[in-house]
């Protein structure tokens, strides 16, 4: 949290597309479909300390070194970071997975509450997403439902730059973060 302390607010607002609050001297950043604000001694979620997991995220947002958004071609983990990630699919893709059918089922109530919108799939799933993360990262999410030939399954993807704004630890954060939000809105709408 120490960066934050003296960041010049108003110039990191301007590359990573958040709202400068020029007469508090604060950024409003949304990340999956929540706002979060940004002080120079913390960073809140609804008035309360934002969890740790969230805020590791932002932080490496806010000091990156990205200043242009490129969507596509999507890419994985693996490909943004050079290397590969056993754990991604573990953590965050395989949850999701059992939730597919509700999903896709509750679809039209859940993407606009961790802004996402359908998409045309790339591999042929029974939905495709694309979630608006951060200003300047989005995930394109695929699923397909279980059948008699295949079991449900999921694949996260990334806007084609997001290493440019997220390390990734990062992404890898960002896509636990969109999980446990998922899952989370399931349970409650």
């Amino acid at each position: 949290m120490k960066d934050l302390a003296h960041a010049p607010f108003a110039d990191v607002a301007e590359r990573v597309g958040a709202l400068y609050n020029e007469e508090q001297d604060t950024l409003l950043l949304p990340m999956l479909g929540q706002e979060y604000v940004i002080l120079h001694d913390g960073i809140l979620l609804r008035g309360q300390k934002a969890p740790e997991a969230h805020a590791s995220v932002l932080l490496e947002y806010l000091f990156s070194r990205g200043t242009t958004f490129a969507v596509s071609p999507w890419r994985s983990i693996g490909e943004l970071a050079g290397t590969g990630f056993p754990d991604f699919r573990k953590k965050t893709e395989l949850p999701i997975t059992q939730y597919v059918a509700e999903i896709i089922a509750r679809a039209k109530t859940l993407l606009p509450l961790f802004d996402a919108r359908m998409s045309p799939s790339l591999a042929g799933s029974d939905m495709a997403i694309i979630v608006h993360a951060l200003p300047k990262v989005y995930l394109h999410v695929e699923m397909s439902q279980e059948n008699q030939d295949f079991p449900a399954e999921v694949w996260v993807l990334f806007s084609n730059n997001a290493s440019d704004f997220l390390n990734a630890a990062a992404l890898q954060g960002l896509a636990e973060v969109f999980k446990d939000r998922l899952l989370s809105l399931l349970r409650i709408y």
